[in-house]
């Protein structure tokens, strides 16, 4: 068994655009959330989508074809067509996960089928009216890093919920949303590509250790001994680079996970703050109001989450 560390959030084809597939039929076929519990494992031997499959709470790790992958919070998979796949969810964190089946090129005017072969007796297998189509920069499984209330993690909520609530029945929906979802896919992976971040090494080290860990809050004289330099150089390492202070950097970092938190769990808004390393609820809510512009109780309202937490999946 073979396994890769992707940490970066692009994988390393030297591209140098992304075009969109102009002259496929991209179609959305299924979609849902799922809950694994603790050490739950699935198969699939021969699934036909491009299936993006979304991160969105606790753990764990899949396989393709020997190779493993990694599955932590705010990962979306590309995954490839015709793949071999099985699913291992953490022990005492077992992952909750969305996913997205695309099929790239559903021929316009077959039959309309809204479901995804896994296995080779499934109904549309090897379908003739079905294919795969060329994705430049997303070739084999490719790994991308989103936040819930960016386009594309929007967009794909709203196509799980459609799915759910319609069971992909209206081919036209099911068109346009394959259309916009390739689209702002592939957004997303040319900004990646065409706006690299060069920064100090320096800085890159300190950006690394926040990232891992923010949620402790880390002080200015913690970083500036990270790297062996004054308090005074890390503020201006902050400032040249990111316009922006390490303390706001930090904050910035734990509202960001407070939403994904609010938006995928049912976390009491004080146990979401303290989660994310701000653990005074009048603070946290203080601090929410005055980046986001609401509460977080009107956050969580206005953009869901589940009035329950999510059952355990069984299919």
């Amino acid at each position: 068994m073979h396994s890769v560390n992707l940490m970066d959030q692009v994988d390393s084809h030297e591209i140098k655009s992304v075009p969109f597939p102009e002259e496929s039929f991209p179609a959305v076929c299924r979609a849902g959330y799922f809950q694994f519990a603790a050490n739950q494992n699935l198969r699939s031997s021969c699934v036909q989508s491009r299936r993006l499959y979304w991160c969105k709470s606790g753990q764990g790790y899949f396989e393709i074809n020997g190779i493993t992958y990694p599955l932590q919070p705010h990962d979306l998979y590309v995954l490839p067509w015709n793949r071999n796949i099985a699913h291992f969810s953490d022990s005492e964190d077992p992952m909750f996960t969305g996913h997205v089946h695309l099929v790239p090129n559903y021929k316009p005017g077959s039959e309309w089928i809204p479901k995804i072969p896994h296995e080779t007796f499934d109904v549309a297998f090897d379908s003739p009216d079905r294919g795969d189509a060329v994705w430049t920069g997303f070739e084999g499984t490719t790994r991308l890093k989103i936040k819930t209330d960016e386009p594309i993690g929007l967009l794909l909520d709203y196509a799980i919920r459609w799915y759910i609530q319609t069971h992909g029945e209206d081919e036209m929906e099911g068109r346009y949303l394959g259309n916009l979802i390739v689209k702002e896919l592939f957004r997303k992976r040319s900004k990646l590509m065409e706006a690299p971040q060069d920064y100090p090494e320096e800085l890159k080290r300190m950006l690394n250790y926040v990232d891992k860990g923010f949620k402790r809050s880390p002080t200015v004289s913690e970083l500036a001994k990270l790297i062996g330099r004054s308090r005074s150089h890390v503020l201006k390492l902050f400032r040249k680079n990111l316009g922006t202070s390490p303390k706001s950097y930090i904050i910035d970092c734990q509202l960001q996970e407070a939403r994904e938190l609010l938006l995928s769990t049912t976390l009491r808004i004080a146990e979401v703050g303290q989660a994310v390393g701000l653990s005074d609820p009048y603070h946290f809510s203080k601090l929410f109001r005055r980046h986001v512009g609401i509460a977080p109780s009107e956050f969580r309202q206005r953009h869901g989450p589940f009035s329950r937490p999510p059952l355990i999946s069984t299919s």
